[in-house]
């Protein structure tokens, strides 16, 4: 499978992205989080294996393959989708976000709204800006958004740390990611395949270096350039109650604002939740109403 495409954008970037799925399925555009690549979804994942669907996974600016866009916004990344679905003749579509990319679904469904069906969020952020964001969180993300808000220079240095570390030594770089997680994501990583795909994800999203990670930081850490509560498509968003990187004040929050959400909040999970089979199952069920109705 041919896993390297790009397309030329109409300011000149390169976007890079990749396919899984069926090749004639409803087109679901797969957003990475931060950070991530094109690798963000493997062919063993659950969600990959969702019969009827064609998973579209764009790398944003910085990441992989994507061209880097300096001070980019969440609302930059809608307009690249547009593109993108125009170049794939793509009239209709819907959305998916995990952590990071959550914002980014969310960013797409606020510009885009008359083109997407839905848009499913798991573990996203939400407004760094919100009371009580990073309550709970992992030391490590919680000094990362304060010093995205407040010291967006020592942010930047600390980033291209981590790109040195990963790149350098991906084996003893997932070994301390692993110790900041959850006993869920834990046990998720202890699965040879689970963890080679992680860190086959990692790898690449530092390709370029960590121009992604900083600009993805940067977007979503304050304001996102729009209101969530005027997102009108219908949002499903779910939730591991044992997360310790994005917080449970921020999925309650996406919950209560988005007018149209139905939210999920798993007792017995953490951050990784693309193995979790009722969340698997959910989408697919919401998918394949979709092409119910198209035919």
């Amino acid at each position: 499978m041919k896993e390297n495409f790009t397309t030329t954008l109409s300011d000149g970037r390169r976007l890079g992205y990749r396919f899984l799925g069926d090749p004639n399925g409803l087109p679901l555009f797969f957003f990475h989080g931060t950070p991530g690549s094109r690798f963000v979804l493997g062919e063993n994942d659950l969600l990959a294996q969702i019969e009827g669907v064609r998973f579209i996974i764009p790398e944003r600016p910085g990441y992989g393959l994507s061209t880097p866009l300096p001070n980019r916004t969440l609302l930059n990344w809608a307009r690249d989708v547009k593109e993108l679905a125009e170049f794939l003749k793509l009239d209709k579509f819907s959305v998916a976000g995990v952590s990071g990319g959550g914002s980014h679904a969310l960013a797409c469904a606020h510009e885009l709204s008359g083109r997407i069906n839905n848009v499913f969020l798991l573990s996203s952020s939400a407004p760094g800006t919100i009371k009580g964001a990073t309550k709970g969180m992992a030391l490590g993300n919680k000094l990362g958004f304060f010093l995205n808000r407040y010291s967006p220079g020592l942010a930047s240095w600390l980033v291209n740390a981590q790109v040195k570390s990963a790149t350098s030594d991906p084996d003893a770089f997932m070994d301390a990611m692993i110790q900041q997680l959850a006993e869920p994501d834990r046990k998720l990583l202890a699965k040879d395949f689970i963890r080679d795909a992680v860190q086959q994800d990692v790898v690449e999203a530092f390709s370029q270096g960590g121009d992604g990670m900083i600009a993805d930081n940067l977007a979503f850490s304050g304001d996102w350039g729009f209101q969530v509560a005027d997102v009108k498509n219908p949002v499903y968003l779910w939730h591991g109650m044992k997360d310790n990187l994005v917080t449970e004040n921020m999925a309650r929050y996406l919950a209560k604002t988005i007018p149209n959400c139905t939210a999920t909040f798993v007792h017995n999970a953490a951050h990784l939740l693309t193995e979790e089979p009722s969340i698997v199952e959910e989408i697919k069920t919401v998918m394949l109403k979709k092409a119910i109705t198209q035919n």
